[in-house]
């Protein structure tokens, strides 16, 4: 795989050349420092601008197209990784060596930009019809949320930990937020979004990417210079002593949640050492720390699980289980992270796991859209590219995973008690 950076004075385009795929990929990333009294309008405005455009005013519309486009596939999403937030519009089309049309190349990558820059927009306000479907289907997302026992009991989690944190802050939006808004308040939160948000490119696939970059050129006017600084770790505050909350629910089990802070982890701890730290304590599957001492031994819980948010600085682990199981789970699950911070690692483990990752490396060399989130966070963040961890992993010792395990530091414990056993 060829990796190419094309720099403009609003933009940069990076270029992956392979002929591994038979699609090509398109990634047109707004990025921004996450604000959030402005994330509801960003998922929102990225949902409306998805649905319909001047020059396709119904979504039936752009479907034809796509259609037309040899079943070309576009859509956009708003996701928030700690401090920053990311509105991504994704476009998937079949390579121009399997099409016999001069015009093709040109007419599928004028499309996004279309739809981008040209909105429904009437007398500086989102056409109503559409606004009020977007409007309606965020409000129900908004609601669905507490229809998921873990959802919710994250949401629930964050908000008491610290509502102000950003962390807490969900890309929805709250519904009174969503309510709140009009047409027109969305068509002025457009004009800040292409004034404020930085934006890269991302393009994967067998293209000659010379004359296709000199395409979107030609399409893209995105002309305010932006260059402030990303600042994407979020900095949750510290307790000596782990909040604990517990809560009630209609829900049949009981969700339990632990959040650590993470600590100050140095550039090998956050992208190398964690995923192995990880795979051993939780995430490993039956081999995990964690898993053992739950459900095979103790037979405690239905599932457990956890989630390594770097750029939050916390890490989770989530189980779902009876509440007379809670008070033995909390302590099976602190002694396996004292375990890691003791470096009671057997060679079973950590051979195991290294393994395990490095062939998940095989995974993300296979797929489009997971190449393109390891560059995407490389050019924003300085992730390392996938090609730099095989070697890192390998050279991973138990020390390393050691001196990791005694940063984490236990944050808030928290108990969305079910009303069933």
């Amino acid at each position: 795989m060829d990796y190419k950076k094309y720099e403009f004075e609003t933009y940069n385009i990076y270029t992956i050349k392979t002929d591994k795929f038979k699609n090509c990929h398109m990634e047109i990333t707004f990025y921004d420092n996450a604000k959030k009294e402005e994330l509801g309008l960003r998922n929102f405005l990225v949902d409306m601008l998805c649905h319909s455009a001047k020059k396709y005013p119904k979504r039936k519309d752009i479907v034809i197209k796509l259609e037309e486009l040899y079943q070309a596939f576009f859509y956009g999403v708003s996701s928030k990784v700690g401090n920053m937030v990311l509105s991504t519009f994704s476009y998937d089309f079949i390579s121009p060596k399997f099409i016999n049309d001069k015009d093709y190349l040109k007419n599928v990558l004028k499309f996004p930009f279309e739809i981008i820059e040209n909105p429904n927009v009437t007398e500086n306000a989102f056409d109503e019809r559409s606004f009020n479907i977007i409007k309606k289907r965020i409000l129900s997302d908004i609601d669905s949320i507490k229809e998921n026992p873990t959802n919710y009991a994250f949401r629930r989690a964050l908000e008491n930990m610290d509502k102000e944190s950003i962390s807490a802050a969900s890309v929805l939006g709250t519904k009174d937020e969503i309510e709140k808004i009009t047409a027109k308040d969305l068509y002025n939160y457009y004009q800040k979004f292409f004034d404020n948000s930085l934006c890269n490119i991302y393009l994967i696939g067998d293209l000659d990417m010379d004359k296709t970059v000199k395409i979107i050129d030609t399409y893209f006017h995105n002309n305010c210079v932006k260059n402030h600084q990303i600042i994407p770790f979020v900095d949750n505050k510290k307790r000596k002593k782990e909040l604990i909350v517990q809560e009630d629910s209609n829900f049949g089990q009981t969700t339990l949640i632990l959040g650590f802070n993470l600590g100050d982890l140095n550039n090998d701890e956050i992208y190398y050492f964690l995923n192995l730290f990880n795979d051993i304590l939780c995430s490993g599957g039956l081999n995990s720390k964690i898993y053992k001492s739950l459900r095979e031994e103790n037979q405690l819980c239905y599932s457990v699980s956890s989630i390594c948010a770097k750029y939050d600085n916390l890490y989770y682990v989530y189980v779902s289980l009876d509440s007379k199981n809670v008070e033995l789970a909390i302590k099976l699950i602190k002694n396996a992270v004292k375990e890691m911070a003791k470096g009671l690692i057997t060679e079973e483990e950590i051979t195991s796991s290294k393994k395990q990752l490095i062939n998940s490396l095989q995974v993300i060399t296979d797929n489009q859209s997971s190449l393109i989130n390891n560059y995407t966070f490389n050019t924003i963040v300085g992730t390392p590219l996938i090609q730099e961890f095989q070697e890192k992993y390998e050279n991973i010792t138990p020390k390393n995973l050691s001196n990791l395990g005694k940063k984490l530091k236990l944050n808030f414990i928290y108990i969305l008690k079910g009303k069933g056993e």
